[in-house]
């Protein structure tokens, strides 16, 4: 753990700490204050990873905004318990328990989101945001359990919101679901429609000064690039993102995942030389099978034939092994 993260860890439970001896009856600021210290440890937990610590403060946020009958509390609780759930799910092998609570508090969110957006509390929140996020946040969840149509469902209501609510086309919330929407169609093998969306996330981000953004929609149109095997053009946009990386502090995790996107789409670029060579080697040997057939040299052609088939395969299975490089999550 970082030393600037334990003493934000240690700082806030002592302030949790010192609330709940002060106050033990409570007040209604002390219950926002303590809700507010829950939130910050809650995401704090989750960023490090620390997802049982996490769910720990999340739920007794989650307590602290239903006991206050608090509806704003309640929704950012929500969403915060999905996210923990769904990257628990992400971190495990098919944990059924986790992708069960990440629908549950999504869901509870989305609803939640609608009835404020509908109802607002103040004049200051419209709660649009949080609806569209959430529409976000369950797409990405089904994208991850390969229900690409209902994610593709989900993401396309949170666009069609933007739209009906005019919202800003320089909008974060558009450029998440533009992101992720490139990542739908290119699992659908939709190659214009994931470009088109890919492309118009890369443009928010440029234009709204978002660098970290501007550089996963450039590692998602590199995986776009390899997946159709234009090698070169992949690694150009690798190497777009690489460079925006340098401006940003904190990005190490990012850099090196896409260092390995590129060494991996030269490799892949090696192989199908090879695989390129191998193919011409078969059908000269298919031409030589022709002429030697029913002759002595018939056998040795067989065994050259069959041992270029083996290689064809080797290779074949290689590129397939290497068709999903690190995509970017946004």
């Amino acid at each position: 753990m970082a030393r600037g993260e334990d003493l934000q860890i240690n700082t806030a439970k002592r302030a949790y700490r010192t609330s709940m001896w002060r106050h033990s009856s409570g007040s209604e600021s002390i219950t926002m204050f303590r809700t507010s210290i829950c939130q910050s440890l809650g995401e704090v937990y989750l960023r490090l990873e620390h997802y049982k610590d996490a769910l720990i403060y999340q739920k007794k946020h989650l307590e602290l905004a239903k006991d206050a009958n608090d509806l704003v509390e309640q929704q950012r609780a929500g969403t915060q318990l999905g996210r923990t759930y769904h990257e628990m799910f992400l971190k495990s092998d098919g944990d059924h328990y986790s992708v069960q609570n990440a629908k549950k508090y999504f869901k509870s969110a989305m609803k939640l989101a609608l009835t404020l957006k509908e109802n607002p509390p103040n004049n200051k929140s419209s709660f649009l945001k949080e609806y569209i996020d959430a529409h976000n946040n369950i797409g990405m969840l089904e994208m991850d359990l390969d229900n690409l149509d209902e994610a593709l469902k989900f993401l396309t209501k949170g666009l069609e919101i933007c739209d009906e609510e005019e919202i800003i086309e320089d909008d974060d919330g558009r450029s998440r679901l533009h992101h992720n929407l490139g990542n739908v169609y290119m699992e659908l093998r939709r190659w214009d429609k994931a470009r088109e969306h890919i492309e118009k996330d890369i443009m928010i981000c440029k234009r709204i000064g978002h660098s970290q953004g501007e550089a996963k929609g450039y590692i998602n149109l590199g995986e776009l690039h390899y997946r159709v095997q234009r090698y070169d053009e992949a690694i150009l946009c690798y190497q777009k993102a690489f460079d925006l990386t340098k401006s940003m502090e904190d990005e190490y995790a990012l850099a090196v995942q896409i260092d390995q996107n590129i060494k991996t789409v030269k490799e892949a670029m090696n192989v199908m030389n090879e695989l390129k060579k191998e193919e011409q080697n078969l059908k000269k040997l298919q031409r030589n099978m022709v002429n030697a057939k029913e002759t002595p040299q018939e056998r040795k052609f067989l065994l050259l034939l069959n041992s270029c088939l083996d290689r064809l395969i080797e290779k074949s299975s290689m590129i397939f092994a290497w068709l999903k490089v690190s995509v970017s999550r946004t």
